[in-house]
């Protein structure tokens, strides 16, 4: 993605802050909520939305997948899952967080990215 967000400072963010921040409508968000599990923002006593930078992060990574890499909402959850499954399974083997192990997981984003990039190659090519 080639946007980079500047988030504030605080931890927790409202609907509003995050619809600016990510160019995304707040009834886009509620639907997306419905069909990623993931993405499940904690809600207040009064029923309000608090966002977490990680929240955020998969909202772009899903507005990426929907809207630039023209998924469907099936094929996003499909790719989702797909990047989550070697991250935890790395994650699981280290008991320890350090540099070498963000490293790895690090490459292991570069590497599913390049896969998918190359999966939509070969596709182009059998046309």
């Amino acid at each position: 993605m080639a946007n980079e967000v500047v988030f504030p400072d605080r931890a927790d963010l409202k609907i509003s802050e995050v619809c600016e921040l990510t160019g995304v409508k707040p009834f886009v968000l509620r639907y997306w909520e419905t069909e990623f599990p993931d993405l499940a923002p904690a809600k207040g006593a009064g029923g309000q939305r608090s966002y977490t930078k990680a929240d955020v992060e998969l909202i772009l990574r899903i507005k990426h997948l929907l809207y630039e890499e023209r998924f469907t909402v099936a094929g996003a959850k499909k790719r989702l899952a797909e990047e989550v499954r070697p991250v935890a399974q790395s994650s699981a083997t280290t008991a320890v967080d350090s540099p070498a192990s963000e490293k790895v997981e690090s490459t292991l984003r570069v590497l599913a990215e390049t896969r998918r990039e190359l999966e939509e190659l070969v596709e182009i090519l059998k046309r």
